[in-house]
C-alpha cells in the first residue's frame, strides 16, 4: 500500500494538468486517476474513493510531500475520465 502513494519523479501540484490524467505510481501494476480543476488536487484510488490534497507542495529533503485525506488502496484500474 505504501508504493501505491509514492512515485521516484518530482511532481508539485502545478505540474498536472488541467482535467483528468491516468498515473503511474512507484506500485507500476497499479493507476491513479488525478483531477485538477478548480485550483484543487483530487485522486481516485483503484477502489473508487477519490482523495483530496488538503496541503500541497511540501518540498522534503527527498522529495515532495503533498497530504491527502485518506489511504489510497489499489484495485481496479479507475475510469479516468
Amino acid at each position: 500500500v505504501l508504493l501505491y502513494h509514492v512515485d521516484d519523479r518530482l511532481l508539485r501540484a502545478g505540474d498536472f494538468p488541467a482535467g483528468s490524467t491516468t498515473f503511474r505510481p512507484v506500485l507500476d501494476s497499479e493507476r491513479l486517476c488525478i483531477t485538477a480543476a478548480n485550483g484543487g488536487v483530487t485522486i481516485a484510488d483503484g477502489t473508487g474513493e477519490v482523495a483530496t490534497v488538503v496541503v500541497a507542495d511540501i518540498i522534503a529533503s527527498n522529495g515532495v510531500i503533498h497530504v491527502i485525506d485518506k489511504v489510497l488502496l489499489p484495485g481496479t484500474r479507475p475510469a479516468c475520465h
